[in-house]
C-alpha cells in the first residue's frame, strides 16, 4: 500500500505540476502578447475638420487581433506549452509601422486663423508669451541694439540709395509717409513702439525642403519662416500703388533650422511632422508649434551667428511706395548687428542684364547645370534688388536694343520676363528665371507677385476673417510659358512637392536610422 500510495501521490503531484505549468504558460503567454501590443502605442488624434488631401505612404497593414483562441487551452492542454522540445507558443503577427501622412496645412504652410490670430501668442500686450509677434522677433534679433532703434534703422534703409555688390539700389523714400511716420505718430512721436507695429501675421512656414546634407555630413536642416503683411494707419492692408492685389508690402523672416548631425535633422523633421496629430489651432497644436518656433526665433539659440540669432535673411516684397514691384533682402551685419540690405539670391540686376547678349551667353554656357539643378549664379552678377515690373520703355536707356520679350499691360506699361535672343534652350531659360526672385513671383509661375498675401476679402481692422491667400504656384497651377507662343505650360504645386520631400526624409530616417545622414544626398534645387 505504501508503494501504491507513493505512486498515487507522485502522480497527483505530477498532475498538479502539469496543471500549474499550463496555467503559468497561459499566463506568461498572455503577458507576452499584451506587452508586444503595449510597446506600440496607437496615437490618438484629436477630431479634425475636413482637410486638404494628405500625402501618404503605402497603405498600412492593420495590427493582428488578439483573441482567446490564440491562447493555450486550459481544458485541453497544448503539449507545445509544456513539453521541453524547444517549441514555443504561436506568435502574433508583427506590428507594422504606422501610416505616414503629411498634412501640408498643419506641417508646412500654416495659415489657420486660430494659429495666426492666437489671442496670446500674437498679442504684443502679452509680453514674453507673445512669441509670434513682430515685436518678439525683432527684440530677439536685435542683439545689443535697442530693438526700437534697430527696427527704425532697418526701415530707413529704403530712404537712401544703397550700393550693393557694386550696383545701385535706388531709394524708395515713400516708406517714410507710408510706414515710418504713421507708426511714430501712433507711438507718441519719439520712438517706435514695437507693441504698435503695423505688421499682421499671415503664415508660419516649414522649409525643411531647403536642407543640405550628403552621406557624410549635415550642413543645415533648412528654414522656418514667418510671413507678415504690413498695415496702414487704419489697420487695413497697406495698398499697392496700382493693381488689384490686396496689400502692397509683405515681409518674410527666414530663419535657419540649425543642424550639425542627423540626430538634429531627425528632431526637426519629427517635431514638424508631429503637428499633424493635433487639431489645427487647438491648445495642443499651438503649444507644440511654439516649441518649434522658439527653437529658431529666440536669442541665444544660434550662438555662432550674428546677435546669437538664427535669422538667415529678411526678405521684402513691396509695391506700396515705389514705381514697381520690388524684392529686397536684408541680413545682419557682423560689425553693427543691424539689418543691412544685401544682394538678392540667384537674381541678377534686371535693369542691367535682361534682354542682353550677356544673358543669352550666361544661360547657354550653363545649360547643363541649369537642367540638372546644379546652377549657381556667379557672385559678381547678384543684383542689389529684384525689380519685377510693371515697366515703362523709358525705364531702359537702351530699350530699342534689348531683345527681351515684352507683355503688354495697360497704356504703355509692360511686363518683361527673363529672355533674350540667342538662348538655345527655353527650358534652361525657364529654370534660370524660376530661381530668380522676380521670375518666381511673376510670369514663370503665373503669379501676381505675392505667393502669400492678404485674403482678397477680409475683416480688417481686427481679424483677417479668412486665411491668407496662397498663389497657384503653391496650391497647383498650369502656368503658360511667358516666352513661347505655342501654348506650352509649366505645372506647379509646390506644397505637394514639399510634402513629398518631407515624406521622403521621414522614410529615410525610419529605414536608415538617425545616426548617419541618409545615403541619398540632398541639395535644394529651388531656393525661394
Amino acid at each position: 500500500m505504501k508503494k501504491i500510495t507513493e505512486t498515487t501521490t507522485t502522480a497527483a503531484s505530477a498532475s498538479k505540476a502539469t496543471l500549474s505549468a499550463l496555467f503559468a504558460a497561459a499566463f506568461f503567454y498572455h503577458l507576452h502578447v499584451v506587452s508586444q501590443v503595449a510597446e506600440e502605442p496607437v496615437p490618438v488624434e484629436e477630431p479634425e475638420e475636413a482637410e486638404t488631401p494628405a500625402i501618404t505612404s503605402q497603405p498600412v497593414v492593420q495590427a493582428a487581433r488578439i483573441s482567446r483562441s490564440a491562447l493555450p487551452s486550459i481544458n485541453r492542454p497544448d503539449p507545445r506549452a509544456t513539453l521541453p522540445t524547444g517549441n514555443r507558443p504561436r506568435r502574433s503577427a508583427p506590428v507594422r509601422e504606422p501610416q505616414l501622412k503629411i498634412v501640408p496645412s498643419k506641417e508646412l504652410m500654416i495659415t489657420d486663423l486660430k494659429v495666426v490670430e492666437d489671442p496670446v501668442r500674437t498679442d504684443p500686450a502679452q509680453g514674453e508669451l507673445a512669441a509670434w509677434t513682430f515685436k518678439h522677433l525683432m527684440e530677439n534679433m536685435s542683439g545689443e541694439n535697442d530693438p526700437s532703434d534697430f527696427t527704425l534703422k532697418w526701415l530707413q534703409e529704403w530712404e537712401s540709395d544703397q550700393e550693393i555688390n557694386g550696383k545701385l539700389s535706388p531709394a524708395r523714400p515713400g516708406i517714410r509717409q507710408a510706414v515710418i511716420d504713421p507708426w511714430l505718430a501712433a507711438s507718441g512721436g519719439e520712438k517706435l513702439d514695437l507693441a504698435k507695429a503695423p505688421f499682421k501675421l499671415l503664415a508660419i512656414v516649414n522649409r525643411l525642403d531647403l536642407r543640405v546634407h550628403d552621406a557624410d555630413s549635415v550642413t543645415t536642416a533648412g528654414e522656418g519662416r514667418f510671413i507678415f503683411g504690413v498695415l496702414n494707419d487704419e489697420g487695413l492692408p497697406l495698398p499697392p500703388v496700382a493693381g488689384p492685389i490686396t496689400g502692397g508690402f509683405v515681409v518674410i523672416f527666414e530663419y535657419e533650422l540649425e543642424a550639425e548631425s542627423m540626430r538634429d535633422l531627425a528632431r526637426w523633421s519629427r517635431q514638424w511632422h508631429a503637428l499633424g496629430k493635433h487639431r489645427k489651432g487647438s491648445p495642443q497644436y499651438n503649444e507644440a508649434l511654439e516649441k518649434i518656433t522658439r527653437r529658431f526665433t529666440d536669442a541665444g539659440n544660434a550662438p555662432g551667428k550674428v546677435n546669437g540669432n538664427a535669422i538667415n535673411q529678411v526678405r521684402t516684397n513691396e509695391f506700396a511706395f515705389g514705381p514697381n514691384w520690388e524684392l529686397r533682402e536684408f541680413v545682419l551685419n557682423s560689425d553693427s548687428g543691424l539689418l543691412k540690405q544685401h544682394t538678392v539670391a540667384q537674381t541678377p540686376d534686371t535693369m542691367l542684364l535682361n534682354g542682353t547678349a550677356g544673358l543669352a551667353t550666361l544661360i547657354n554656357d550653363h545649360e547643363t547645370d541649369l537642367l540638372e539643378g546644379n546652377f549657381s549664379l556667379p557672385g559678381d552678377l547678384n543684383g542689389p534688388a529684384s525689380v519685377t515690373g510693371p515697366f515703362l520703355p523709358t525705364d531702359f536707356d537702351d530699350f530699342e536694343e534689348r531683345t527681351f520679350t515684352t507683355i503688354p499691360l495697360i497704356d504703355d506699361f509692360i511686363d518683361i520676363p527673363w529672355s533674350a535672343e540667342g538662348i538655345f534652350n527655353n527650358e534652361a531659360r525657364h529654370t534660370f528665371a524660376l530661381n530668380t526672385c522676380n521670375g518666381c513671383h511673376r510670369h514663370e509661375t503665373d503669379t501676381g507677385f505675392l505667393q502669400v498675401g492678404f485674403p482678397a476679402e477680409h475683416s480688417l481692422p481686427g481679424s483677417l476673417g479668412k486665411e491668407a491667400h496662397l498663389a497657384g504656384f503653391l496650391t497647383g497651377v498650369d502656368a503658360p510659358d511667358p516666352v513661347l507662343s505655342e501654348g506650352e505650360a509649366h505645372s506647379f504645386n509646390d506644397l505637394e512637392r514639399r510634402a513629398d520631400d518631407l515624406k521622403e526624409l521621414l522614410e529615410q530616417i525610419q529605414n536608415e536610422g538617425q545616426i548617419r545622414p541618409p545615403s541619398k544626398s540632398h541639395r535644394p534645387k529651388f531656393i525661394h
